[in-house]
């Protein structure tokens, strides 16, 4: 099975090579998947497709495999990055590798040059609703076969593509799965960096532990909530505070809970990738044992929609606490701290600017989680009377990690700047936030009222170093338990 952090490393240039072993499986079952076709119709080989599907194929396989690809070929806007370009052609070739697709094995062969020589054909953001990404593949097809460009080294073209695999090959959300791939990644650096930032906001505070210790997440009762709970508790180690309050709001009170739902959401949402990325799902695809062609819906990818709503739903429930705590840090009647954090007085506004960035970018968290697998769509003459948006799906959840970095940065900021204020990072700390200190050193120290954005850069730079520390932490946790 094929990973999501696999897919983001192939993504970053890692290499692809197929075994021998694998690619000759793949022929035999293309030679035998021909047999069938050749006594049985089969969708898309001898058959138009869509409202088509009653009407025969031309006669010329080649002609009728290259015009299915070229009138699919149809993607607008944006181009993708190289790195999701990448990401989905790896979806792809790891696809095809598992037998059930019937597809020449040329194909195979295009698709891992493609990576190698990191020869990409341009892909662009919309064509796909969810029930197979067909304009962007298409488009992947034209290039191997030398109809489109590829970026890069000089890619060597593998000819026209008949109808035993013009079909197949378009015939998978990889573009999709891909990006959801490399967004999953992104997702858990985001929470490991949420935890640890959270971390910070909570010392600074004097919040009462209690309610994100190891026994509180027992109450909370969510798969992932003891996992964060230790994880914090690693983090923070012997960085012992007295705690101001017996009862929090809900800022820290509730993070656990909150979090929790997130990592969770995550983790559903990774299971579902990885499955799909793994999986023959072409339609039809070839079932050898019974010697048949399975034509099948496989390709309406309700699963995968449902969880990307899910996490971007489960993302936004968690924005209102993080702009809850920078407020609370600002607010001297809470604190016991200079209003904004601004000791010079006069006026000052100090970070308080720094929460109106925070709640618009809050703004589009919460726009983004609107569900778009409840939205559908009539097509083809009325034959696919329905659709999921998946791709959709996965754009508003991209939109809404970009956002939440924001935010993250945010609290980065006022955490450090609290901490810094209140003299606690003089005191006895933990490794792990001795640790985050060192890391913030990047962060200006000075407290006058002055230009944020360069301090709100850096902070965004911070994240993954947060994610690192909380994850080194956590190891020290395990390793000490062991011995």
């Amino acid at each position: 099975m094929l990973t999501v952090h696999e897919i983001a490393d192939i993504a970053a240039g890692a290499d692809v090579r197929v075994s021998a072993a694998a690619r000759a499986g793949i022929e035999q079952h293309y030679e035998l998947a021909n047999k069938i076709a050749e006594r049985t119709p089969v969708y898309g080989r001898s058959t138009g497709v869509g409202a088509n599907r009653e009407s025969a194929a031309r006669a010329d396989s080649e002609a009728h495999g290259m015009n299915l690809l070229r009138s699919h070929a149809v993607d607008a806007g944006p181009a993708l990055g190289a790195d999701v370009t990448r990401a989905v052609l790896a979806v792809r070739l790891n696809q095809l590798l598992h037998p059930g697709s019937g597809i020449d094995p040329v194909l195979i062969d295009g698709l891992e040059r493609m990576l190698a020589g990191n020869s990409l054909p341009e892909l662009r953001q919309y064509g796909g609703i969810g029930t197979a990404d067909l304009p962007a593949l298409a488009g992947v097809a034209l290039a191997l076969a030398g109809e489109r460009p590829t970026s890069g080294e000089s890619f060597t073209p593998i000819g026209p593509i008949r109808a035993d695999s013009a079909l197949p090959f378009m015939s998978s959300s990889a573009p999709t799965l891909g990006g959801a791939a490399l967004a999953v990644s992104r997702l858990e650096q985001l929470i490991d960096a949420s935890l640890a930032a959270f971390g910070l906001s909570a010392f600074a505070s004097s919040a009462n532990p209690a309610a994100f210790s190891p026994q509180a997440a027992v109450a909370v009762a969510m798969p992932t909530a003891s996992a964060n709970a230790e994880r914090l508790a690693g983090l923070l180690g012997d960085a012992s505070w007295e705690s101001a309050r017996i009862q929090d709001p809900f800022a820290f009170r509730a993070f656990l809970p909150a979090i929790s739902v997130l990592s969770c959401a995550t983790t559903r949402l990774r299971e579902a990738v990885e499955t799909l990325v793994s999986r023959s799902r072409e339609n039809p695809g070839f079932d050898l044992e019974r010697e048949v062609a399975v034509h099948h819906g496989a390709f309406f990818e309700s699963w995968l929609a449902h969880e990307l709503d899910a996490t971007g739903i489960a993302l936004a429930q968690t924005a209102p606490l993080m702009l809850a705590r920078l407020r609370f840090m600002n607010d001297d009647s809470f604190s016991g701290q200079p209003r904004f954090l601004a000791p010079h007085g006069g006026g000052a506004s100090g970070t308080m600017v720094v929460e109106y960035l925070a709640a618009s970018a809050m703004g589009e968290v919460h726009a983004a989680a609107a569900p778009a697998s409840t939205h559908s769509a009539v097509l083809s003459c009325g034959v696919e009377e329905d659709a999921t948006f998946a791709p959709t799906a996965l754009g508003q959840l991209l939109r809404a990690l970009d956002a939440y970095g924001v935010m993250l940065s945010a609290e980065i900021l006022v955490a450090v700047r609290a901490l810094r204020l209140s003299g606690k990072a003089a005191g006895r700390l933990s490794p792990g936030v001795a640790e985050l200190f060192d890391v913030a050193q990047r962060l200006p120290a000075a407290f006058e009222d002055r230009d944020l954005r360069g301090d709100v850069e850096i902070a965004q730079q911070l994240i993954p170093e947060f994610a690192r520390v909380l994850r080194g932490a956590q190891r020290e946790t395990v390793g000490q338990g062991l011995g």
